[in-house]
This record gives structure tokens, sequence and C-alpha cells, in this order.
């Protein structure tokens, strides 16, 4: 009979937990206006009578109306609040898109969510704001990182070093060539970006080492930094962004500094449960 008892308990106590491991969330769109324009923005929050820190997810390019990778769902059902927007000049958002806009969109994206009534709407701990990307995004967050002191905590998912990138395209005129086709596939009024991209990667390779992580190192060994990637990933190589990086920082002395890496390929798939308990974990060690 004790048996049973403890065998009943040990079950009620297995669905209390299962019950309650994750948050109710609710989802509201935001006025978020990036140096004038006004940009498509949704939050994704818990229904928790305390404060909960936030990650600002970026999307990667081209990007998307929704959610990146599924992590904001993810991640607000786990009990933290998720900030998902467009950059300026990609999908609904108004203005011109490029890398110098993108940075500064992530700025303002910690600047919005310390404003008092948004902070107290929505319950953010304004000490533990986070900015994550997804690819390009990921690249943005750590690059706007050098620039900006709002931007304190990065998660970089699949983010890579722009400059390797600008690298090859300036010893090999094919690859320059197939990364300005794939940009130009994506120009408005056809595609969702809105951008003249030859432009755009000839101003680039002009003053690319503004964008060079390992460059400006010195500039992030005080952040907190989470370099995730995947082994498998052939978009953005483990051994020529993430490792040399993550090689950079704890040579110069980062203390701050984790890289995880899993047994996927550029879209995460597979992984993606484990990846935000991952990052669950990362933002609460602050605390």
């Amino acid at each position: 009979m004790k048996k049973q008892l403890s065998t009943a308990l040990i079950i009620m106590v297995g669905i209390f937990i299962s019950q309650n491991a994750y948050c109710q969330i609710e989802t509201e769109k935001i006025e978020f206006i990036s140096e004038g324009n006004r940009l498509n923005a949704e939050l994704f929050f818990p229904l928790l009578d305390t404060v909960s820190p936030a990650i600002v997810l970026m999307h990667g390019y081209p990007g998307g109306e929704g959610d990146p990778l599924g992590l904001a769902k993810k991640l607000s059902a786990l009990g933290i609040i998720a900030f998902v927007f467009n950059y300026q000049g990609t999908w609904s958002s108004e203005g011109d898109f490029n890398f110098e806009n993108s940075m500064i969109d992530a700025r303002n994206a910690v600047r919005l969510l310390k404003q008092k009534n948004i902070a107290e709407k929505f319950k953010i701990d304004t000490s533990n704001i986070v900015i994550g990307g997804y690819s390009f995004g990921g690249a943005m967050a750590l690059a706007g990182a050098i620039y900006y002191s709002e931007i304190q905590r990065i998660i970089a998912i699949g983010g890579p070093n722009e400059a390797v990138y600008a690298r090859k395209m300036l010893a090999n005129k094919s690859v320059y060539n197939m990364f300005l086709n794939m940009f130009k596939s994506f120009e408005y009024p056809d595609g969702p970006i809105k951008v003249n991209s030859e432009l755009w990667i000839n101003n680039f390779l002009n003053d690319y080492q503004k964008l060079d992580l390992i460059l400006h190192s010195d500039s992030l060994k005080n952040k907190d930094i989470l370099l995730i990637g995947g082994w498998d990933d052939q978009n953005v190589l483990l051994e020529e962004h993430q490792i040399p990086l993550y090689r950079k920082l704890n040579a110069i002395g980062a203390s701050r500094i984790k890289l995880l890496a899993f047994k996927t390929d550029h879209s995460f798939n597979g992984v993606k449960n484990n990846m935000a308990q991952e990052i669950y974990d990362w933002i609460f060690e602050k605390n």
C-alpha cells in the first residue's frame, strides 16, 4: 500500500511539474520607431507576476515576418520576454536597408525595452536585456556591440564575421557575383528588401573593416557573449567564424565568452528545443 501511495505521489508530482514547466504566453504588436521609421515589431511575453529578462531576436537575411527559428515562442514559454522586429527597409518596415541601419535598429530595440512605460507594462528586467540574432542577425548583434554601449549581452546563432565574406568577395570575382546575384533576388519590389544591392555591397567592401569582429575584438572583450554554431553548417563555417572569434577573445582576456556547437546545419533543425534551453540557462546565469 505504501509503495502504491509513493508511486502515485511521484506520478502526481511529475504531472504537476510538467504542467508548470511552461508559462502561458501572449503576443502584442509594439510601436517601434527607429530613426524616424516605423518597424514591424512584436513582443512575446510570459504571463508572470514577476519581472523577466528580455531578448531581442533579430532575423537572418532576408528574414521574414514572424518568429526567427521559433525561438520567441520557445523562450517566452520558458519565462523570457522576446522582442522580434524587421530591420529598416525589410518586409513591411519603413526605411532603407543596410548594415549601419540594422545595427542602429538593434541599439534602438534595447532603448525601447528600457522605456519606463514598456518595461512596466510587460514586467521587463531592464538589467538583463540580451541582443540575439540568427545568421545575419547574429552578425549585427556582434557588430552592433562594437559601437553601442547599450548592447552588453549578445547571443549570435550561426552568426558570421561579415569581414570573412568581404575578403572572399574581394579575392574572387565569381564569389562577388554569387553574393550580388543572391542579394539582387531579394530586392524590392520583387523581393522584401528595399536596397540597391550593388551599391550596398560595394560600399561595404570599401569599408568592411568596420564590421571585422577580430579587428575590433577589444571592443567586445568585456561583453557577455554566447556564440552558437552548427558543426555541419556550410553557410557559416565554425572554423572560419565562431572559433577564430572565440579564440581571439580568450587570448585577450575575455572572461564572459561561451561557444556552443550542435550537430546540425545552418537551419538548426533538430536542436531548437535544446538550443532554447541552453539560451535560457545562459540568460539566467547573469543572476
